[in-house]
């Protein structure tokens, strides 16, 4: 089967089960299904998740997230930064100016998703940045998409972030990233402070945020680019964000936390992921 009619069925079910027309309403109409600590990110000007490579539920939350985010801003001007080369911005930048499916024909065609390497490459990651797109198209210009991979990331993409806010006149901005770079203290190998740090540094509030789950696997290039098992830190209910108390003392000021990862294949393969379905309304299941 081709690309393409890959596309519209991978597209069909990440929209079609949200049960959330893309064309239905505005991101200050859309209902968006409820994310049980969402609010505490109102605390900061930038909320960053840390990003579980190869996953589904790493960009289903960060999805939710963006929802409300858009929900939020009210008409305010915004930003969503993704981990994705800065070539994307050509895509990005013209949202508004062309109908959403002719960006993301370019946008999801694009030769970085033919690579096998981590799992940005992801399934799951493609029909986010579809997502996206529409959504940024609905809010008439106040959320802007901007490709944060300029390279040293921690440095100059943090330096991308920060331009991009001050030249859209965004307030805040909400962005997905590996949780690496989520950091706000350097872990050893990490050549700089990490890109949420210095985000911090040029003076701007930020929350950092942690995967977290019950178990599972993901798909990362740590110390291979394989399958890996993802590190069981089970809690009670279901999918939530939480701020830990001494946060400002820890690598990440909190986390969000799914009851179990589960594996989503790289776009390459054009093969469904296995999948659960977040346990919240209208959470998109891949």
């Amino acid at each position: 089967m081709s690309r393409p009619r890959y596309a519209w069925l991978l597209a069909a079910l990440w929209f079609g089960l949200s049960g959330l027309p893309l064309h239905a309403r505005s991101p200050a109409q859309r209902a968006c299904a409820p994310l049980q600590g969402f609010e505490v990110t109102r605390q900061a000007q930038v909320t960053v998740f840390g990003d579980m490579h190869g996953t589904v539920q790493s960009p289903a939350v960060f999805a939710q997230a963006a929802c409300l985010f858009a929900q939020r801003l009210g008409g305010e001007r915004g930003v969503i930064g993704l981990e994705l080369p800065e070539s994307f911005n050509a895509y990005f930048d013209e949202v508004g100016v062309q109908p959403v499916e002719t960006v993301w024909a370019r946008a999801g065609s694009d030769a970085f998703w033919d690579e096998f390497r981590d799992g940005r490459h992801s399934a799951a990651m493609w029909q986010l940045v579809h997502r996206l797109i529409a959504l940024s198209a609905r809010s008439g210009g106040s959320l802007r998409i901007v490709a944060l991979a300029r390279q040293p990331i921690d440095v100059d993409g943090a330096a991308l972030l920060v331009d991009s806010m001050k030249s859209s006149g965004a307030s805040r901005a909400l962005v997905l990233i590996g949780n690496a770079h989520a950091r706000m203290t350097r872990m050893p190998g990490q050549e700089s402070e990490p890109f949420a740090r210095h985000v911090a540094n040029a003076g701007l509030s930020v929350i950092s945020l942690n995967a977290q789950a019950g178990g599972g696997k993901a798909w990362w290039c740590a110390p291979g680019c394989a399958v890996h098992p993802f590190y069981a830190s089970p809690e009670k209910g279901g999918v939530k964000i939480v701020l830990l108390p001494d946060g400002d003392r820890q690598p990440w000021h909190g986390y969000y936390y799914v009851p179990e990862m589960t594996l989503s294949h790289p776009v390459k393969t054009m093969a469904l992921p296995e999948h659960v379905r977040l346990d919240m309304p209208g959470a998109p299941s891949v």
